[in-house]
């Protein structure tokens, strides 16, 4: 009991510096893309050590290391406050209470994972029962004394391991061991000041009385579910479920998304969606909505998507109304703030810039610039600084105002443990009083397509010898229902006997697969593409044996065998799927998206079913007798002699240990 209490008091101490680092980040001059500390586990299994860590952008490591020892020692010297600890303990107790409240609802991966740490690190295993009530019984008793007095015995000028990496630049200079030592120092000297408590906000949405009604109401006793059409036009759909005992996850789409916006606009305002909501809501900054939503179990997250907007999260049924609150702030008062989106491109770009460095990732940028060269709304997949250069928040900010000022024209969703009577309250107060100009708008086709036909890409990046391979297959096609599900059980059947030639025959791949569809949206197309990495020297020797894995598909077909091993593997998933929130979140804005069955998800067993081996064969030879496109990525060249090299030094290796 001491050893867990100490935990919590531990656990406290870092929620509380987090928050404050947390604030950094959040703040118009962020000093890194992200930072926390910890207590905890180090890579040495019996070792246990007080540990910080931060993502920079290249010549920044110095600093962030300066930033995450100043916040730690201005801790270590004043303590937190009485507010900070508060807010912590609400953090906390918020967290073990949802555990707690779905503590039936487990899922066996987590429990696994608990049973292997007993074992293999000797953590206490009491169950979850026993840690919620405990906590709720020790945690209003941990005082700021306790808190203040642990980081200073956490914290030490001894046993000290500073790891500091970044790519290789002839224009960044690396730190040497004098500058750490340095920054050591000078924060020992530092004239710090105390922790300043921001002003917590009251009030996130100003109290109204909303003149909303709901106008029709609608059930479907096959999904379960119940539709209200409001007074504004908004259409809201809900169902309770049981599958978590304290869950709920929403959405809400509307149709349009990008795909409505021209072609010079959607340039200049493409990475700026994502970044819209850094700038806080009604005057509150981010940093005040984290702490403001401190001790509460809410995720809101507003979108601009290809072809819709809308708004995505999850709550408990106690934070419905909080959650809900946040919503409408997302419609009706989202901030403007310019400082606020340079301060998201820095954190962006510390992340980004040294993406196309990495030989993967280097590889499907290069390869989407092939596919999409006929795109002229492609740019890219990660913005440069030519692409932030010619980004325009200001019109990224006007087109969110216009899409989100007309709740009629979006759906609601929500489905979890929902009492009827207080969401009707707050669906009443929060999205029947939301305005709407009674207009409607759809999604569009931009008529634009990545390239077909045959070809054959190599792109070299890397030293290390190791390779990627991609065979895919895409074209327009009219959309059919039992061809997409074949489609989709080809490229299970692919995978298996991808991975039973090349990696179980030919011990080629350690990884890899096959997947294949078909979609409606923006326009009915298909695709299919085989993927593996491999060592460089096989390559080709695997291309050609994956092609002839395909090819005996396309000839006779799947066995019997592989097809039923994909339906019992459906069959399995379908019935874990259908315990889930978010699987039937996900099944009722796709009706709303593309048309489909909305009864889809009860029949899918059914159609699965249903499936032989020669509706497989069809689209076999069908879909993957026309247009391949191979792309390899191989290291750069020379990669040979170097392979060759480092053999020779691994045999010198085990010869001298042999000797020994």
């Amino acid at each position: 009991v001491e050893q867990y209490n100490q935990s919590l008091v531990e656990q406290l101490a870092s929620t509380m510096l987090n928050n404050r680092l947390g604030e950094l980040v959040n703040s118009n001059n962020p000093p890194f893309t992200y930072g926390y500390v910890y207590h905890g586990g180090t890579y040495a299994r019996s070792k246990e050590a007080f540990q910080g860590m931060a993502m920079v952008k290249d010549g920044n490591q110095l600093n962030a290391l300066k930033v995450l020892l100043e916040e730690t020692e201005r801790a270590k010297r004043f303590g937190f406050t009485q507010t900070e600890l508060d807010r912590a303990k609400a953090q906390v107790m918020s967290n073990i209470e949802r555990t707690y409240n779905n503590r039936d609802k487990t899922e066996s991966d987590i429990l696994v994972d608990e049973y292997v740490r007993n074992f293999l690190e000797q953590e206490p295993m009491p169950g979850i029962a026993w840690e919620y009530e405990d906590t709720k019984k020790f945690l209003p008793s941990v005082t700021l004394a306790q808190t203040n007095e642990v980081i200073k015995k956490l914290v030490k000028d001894d046993s000290r391991v500073v790891v500091i990496t970044g790519p290789k630049k002839d224009n960044v200079q690396m730190p040497t061991e004098a500058m750490v030592l340095n920054t050591f120092e000078g924060v020992k000297m530092a004239d710090l000041k105390p922790y300043e408590e921001k002003a917590t906000i009251k009030n996130l949405v100003k109290p109204f009385k909303s003149e909303g009604t709901i106008a029709k109401t609608e059930n479907d006793a096959k999904l379960g579910t119940t539709t209200w059409t409001l007074s504004n036009g908004a259409k809201v759909t809900f169902k309770k479920t049981d599958f978590k005992d304290d869950e709920i996850v929403f959405a809400a789409r509307s149709l349009g998304g990008s795909s409505v916006i021209n072609d010079a606009d959607f340039i200049k305002t493409q990475f700026a969606f994502p970044a819209l909501s850094e700038a806080g809501v009604n005057g509150f900054s981010k940093a005040d909505l984290t702490n403001y939503l401190a001790g509460k179990q809410v995720n809101v997250n507003p979108s601009i998507g290809n072809v819709t907007e809308g708004v995505s999260g999850r709550t408990t049924r106690k934070d419905l109304g909080t959650a809900m609150e946040l919503m409408y702030a997302y419609f009706t008062g989202l901030n403007y703030n310019p400082d606020a989106f340079n301060a998201y491109k820095t954190k962006q770009s510390a992340m980004m810039d040294n993406l196309l460095s990495n030989p993967q990732f280097y590889f499907s940028s290069e390869h989407a610039k092939f596919m999409n060269q006929k795109n002229p709304r492609f740019v890219g997949i990660i913005p440069t600084e030519k692409e932030w250069a010619n980004t325009d928040y200001k019109k990224a900010y006007d087109i969110y105002k216009e899409k989100f000022s007309n709740a009629g024209n979006f759906q609601f969703y929500f489905v979890g443990n929902i009492d009827e009577a207080t969401f009707k309250n707050e669906v009443l107060q929060y999205i029947a009083s939301l305005p709407s100009s009674g207009k409607t708008s759809t999604f569009k086709d931009t008529g634009y397509r990545q390239i077909t036909g045959d070809y054959s890409k190599v792109y070299k990046k890397g030293k290390d010898p190791k390779s990627m391979v991609t065979i895919s297959y895409i074209g327009e096609t009219p959309y059919n229902e039992k061809e997409a599900l074949a489609l989709e059980a080809l490229g299970e059947v692919a995978t298996i006997k991808v991975i039973e030639k090349l990696r179980e025959e030919e011990s080629g791949i350690y990884g890899g697969g096959a997947r294949g569809g078909m979609y409606k949206v923006p326009f009915s197309n298909y695709s299919f593409s085989i993927n593996f990495p491999c060592g460089p020297e096989n390559a080709d020797k695997l291309t050609k044996s994956a092609i002839a894995e395909l090819q005996k598909l396309i000839d006779k077909g799947p066995e019997q065998k592989d097809l039923d091993k994909y339906k019992e593997g459906e069959y399995n998933d379908d019935k874990t799927n259908m315990k889930d929130n978010m699987y039937w979140i996900n099944a009722l804005t796709k009706n709303q998206v593309d048309g489909s069955d909305k009864y889809e998800i009860l029949n899918y067993q059914e159609k699965v079913k249903a499936l032989t081996v020669k509706d497989l064969h069809d689209v076999a030879k069908k879909y993957l007798t026309k247009g391949r496109i191979v792309a390899t990525l191989m290291p750069e060249d020379g990669w040979e002699k170097a392979k060759k090299e480092d053999a020779k030094a691994e045999t010198a290796v085990i010869k001298a240990g042999a000797a020994k």
